[in-house]
Parts: structure tokens; sequence; C-alpha cells
């Protein structure tokens, strides 16, 4: 279990082609907090292979389907389904 299937569940759930989503709305639905680096590194937000990535945040948007296109300077992230 990874602490962002609540993340993953709500993407996989939407039919949107996008949803933007402050960093708030984010650690809301969370219950914690994002770690320092989703605030201070776009890599962190990287849409990386889901079979592949160690990373589980990347793993829980992409796995739904979605890619991230973060603009951290707003705190928000706008999540696109992939074609």
């Amino acid at each position: 279990m990874s602490i962002y299937d609540s993340l993953r569940d709500m993407l996989a759930a939407s039919q949107l082609a996008s949803i933007k989503m402050s960093f708030a709305e984010i650690e809301v639905l969370l219950g914690r907090s994002l770690p320092k680096s989703a605030y201070e590194y776009d890599a962190w937000w990287s849409n990386e292979d889901p079979t592949k990535t160690t990373h589980s945040h990347s793993r829980a948007w992409t796995t739904a389907g979605y890619d991230a296109e973060p603009h951290r300077m707003q705190r928000v992230v706008t999540f696109r389904r992939r074609d």
C-alpha cells in the first residue's frame, strides 16, 4: 500500500481529460503533507514509466492514466489524461 493510493484512486475514477489540484488539495486527499522536494523540484512531478519507476508518487498518476504538469510557483498541478 502506498501513501499515494488515494490520489491514484481518485484519478482512476475520473472521466475528466484534466484535473487541476492545488498542493493543499492533494495533501488533504493524502492525509499528509507532500514532501519538501515536491515544492522545490519539477523533477519530483516527472511522468515515469509506471512499470519501471521506484517512485510511488509518479506511479500513482501514471497508473491512473494521467501525466502531471506542475506549476510549482502557483502550488498547483494539472493532471492530464494520456491519449
